[in-house]
């Protein structure tokens, strides 16, 4: 799909961030170098590498070059904390980093430094390897790595076709992203993973924003420095509130539509948005095991009015996707009860990885996944996430070698 984009549009730009930017075939050739050092190193199909940058260009170089090379991608935010940073190492077992020298020295595993000048010399002197890309649509793509609220961490495998079929559905519903789509996190997390493939779906660009003053408030919605290029934008639903905090101070630009990912969006929530963005579609996507691949979709209009008193309604099952509602004992309630939300289906992770004992175990029932969330069907149909579950129950899952 990039390649495409890149030979359609070759000196459109892909990324820019902050000052620093990259255009399509900018990014295509790098990442042919990048991946066929990848493979001199020994990198193999579904081998796992790390991508741990500090800007957006580097790590969309860096995530291309591994799919490329057909490894399995395992990003890392720029903001991750150390004890996620040795939780990813142990349960991707991965044994390559690719990262940013500021980030250098949170690794022990051998890393090649992507902006070191070194580096980029002896990139720059390979011959691309003619075996690229390697991957097909059903091998691993990615592993996302998270860690929930009560400390579990677990990684979650996705393939190429079900982060095709996710992208897909958003692109039906919130239309291509030609102009370009705004994100406020840095390289890593799962928002900008969706922003990042939505906008190269349509080639567009990413377009990071930095707050005003280097502060925690990222409002950059509301502070386009260039006239407002993009015309979408992806969050978290906190950020998305923070962002919100900015545009009830300055004039915001105007936006097709906002994509928010994640956990539940709040009723106060989306009634903020549209007192504030009156004419913007709000498209709320509920990833409750934050993998940016969407259980359910709710598409947010002024007066959709599909929140309720009850819960907090996330909308229908996304495409490929098949949720049912289960009691204690892994059994489906009765139309209309409560239980935990489970789902499977072609366009979620095929698998979890974990480590077992002091990081936890990946929550999965067969070939179900636990969301850790108690839900409804509504009297409309619609998927209503009523609170969450006290007690998640897990079975471990040996880490290390994913070509195991």
């Amino acid at each position: 799909m990039f390649s495409r984009a890149a030979a359609r549009r070759p000196d459109a730009t892909a990324v820019e961030d902050g000052w620093c930017s990259v255009t399509y075939d900018g990014a295509e050739k790098r990442s042919d170098q990048l991946a066929s050092a990848l493979l001199r190193y020994g990198v193999q199909l579904g081998d796992p590498v790390i991508v741990h940058t500090s800007d957006h260009v580097q790590a969309l170089v860096a995530q291309l070059a591994v799919l490329k090379a057909g490894g399995v991608c395992t990003p890392v935010s720029s903001d991750a904390d150390p004890r996620l940073i040795a939780r990813t190492a142990g349960v991707s077992g991965a044994q390559l980093v690719l990262c940013s020298a500021a980030n250098r020295a949170s690794w022990r595993l051998p890393a090649l430094v992507l902006d070191d000048s070194g580096t980029m010399a002896r990139l720059s002197a390979l011959r691309v390897d003619r075996s690229l890309p390697r991957s097909g649509p059903t091998d691993a793509a990615y592993l996302l790595v998270e860690q929930d609220q009560a400390g579990r961490v677990a990684g979650h495998l996705i393939d190429h076709k079900a982060w095709l079929l996710a992208l897909a559905d958003r692109t039906r519903r919130a239309g291509r992203a030609e102009r370009g789509v705004l994100c406020c996190q840095g390289p890593g997390g799962s928002s900008t993973l969706t922003a990042l493939w939505w906008a190269v779906s349509g080639g567009g660009t990413l377009y990071r924003r930095q707050p005003i003053g280097g502060g925690g408030d990222p409002a950059a919605l509301a502070l386009p420095r260039d006239g407002a290029r993009f015309d979408a934008a992806v969050f978290g639903p906190t950020a998305y509130a923070q962002a919100l905090a900015g545009i009830e101070r300055r004039p915001s630009p105007r936006l097709r539509k906002v994509v928010l990912i994640g956990e539940p969006c709040s009723r106060e929530l989306v009634e903020r948005h549209f007192r504030l963005l009156p004419h913007t579609p709000l498209l709320a996507e509920f990833s409750p095991l934050g993998s940016a691949l969407p259980w359910a979709v709710a598409e947010h209009l002024a007066d959709s009015g599909l929140a309720s008193q009850e819960g907090l309604v996330v909308g229908k099952a996304s495409p490929h996707v098949r949720i049912t509602i289960r009691d204690a004992d892994g059994q489906p309630v009765p139309a209309g009860g409560t239980g935990e939300i489970w789902a499977a289906g072609a366009a979620l992770p095929f698998d979890h990885v974990g480590v077992s004992g002091a990081f936890g175990a990946p929550v999965r029932r067969a070939s179900f996944a636990v969301s850790g969330h108690l839900g409804r069907w509504n009297e409309d149909g619609l998927l209503e996430v009523t609170g969450r579950h006290a007690a998640v129950p897990s079975e471990p899952v040996v880490a290390g070698d994913l070509r195991t």
